[in-house]
């Protein structure tokens, strides 16, 4: 959106100036508003820890779900195509708003994240920085992170010892992979950490929103003859 005035300005001795336009340029973020899904893949990690721990996927629950269940997690690993749901929520009702955590264990995720995990899962969870997850939903994957059918080793999503995580306002995005509603740590950004509390490039847990970020306002004034 762009808005040009032109300002008149009547000076004592009679003369009138006509040079001042003031132009207003409004950037306006273009991401797409959260579709009409219940849960959405809000961040991936590959931790520092003995082990590569924690491994874990968050989830944001973007409308109130009665039954979990119908929901399940799979890692595609190492570029292989789809394992399938590997991880099937319980029949437990979920709150709009909520996390949910799925980690490979519960002591180090605790370790370092400094609460426990929600969910256990030694397969779905499995992931070393250069596998894709899915989100399924009675079957059908209704949100996907990376590439299932890649390696990440080296791609523009590897997460090696580091993170990647939703961009808000994004997702869910089917079975086909965004890259652009994605940011991420860079690989090997959690290298040394202990904690995400004092990490350098904490893993931005939790602060995934169905609302896109402010629009971006720029003003700039023009003098004109």
């Amino acid at each position: 959106m762009a808005l040009h005035e032109t300002t008149t300005i009547q000076l004592k001795d009679g003369a009138i100036m006509r040079n001042s336009i003031l132009v207003l340029t409004a950037l306006v973020a273009m991401a797409h508003p959260v579709a009409a899904q219940e849960l959405v893949i809000s961040g991936v990690v590959d931790g520092p820890l003995t082990g590569g721990t924690p491994k874990a996927v968050e989830i944001y629950v973007v409308s109130d779900v009665a039954d979990l269940s119908v929901f399940g997690v799979g890692s595609a690993n190492n570029g292989g195509g789809s394992d399938g749901e590997e991880f099937t929520f319980p029949a437990v009702a979920a709150t709009a708003g909520e996390f949910i955590y799925v980690a490979t264990e519960a002591v180090a995720f605790n370790d370092f994240f400094g609460f426990t995990p929600d969910y256990i899962s030694g397969s779905a969870a499995s992931i070393n920085g250069d596998d894709a997850i899915e989100l399924f939903r009675n079957g059908a994957v209704t949100d996907v992170f990376g590439d299932i059918n890649v390696d990440g080793t080296g791609q523009a999503w590897d997460y090696l010892d580091g993170w990647a995580y939703r961009v808000s306002g994004t997702g869910p995005d089917g079975s086909t992979f965004a890259l652009a509603n994605w940011t991420f740590s860079s690989p090997n950004a959690l290298d040394g950490e202990t904690s995400n509390g004092t990490a350098a490039a904490p893993f931005p847990i939790g602060t995934f929103s169905t609302t896109a970020a402010e629009p971006e306002l720029i003003i700039n004034e023009v003098d004109a003859d």
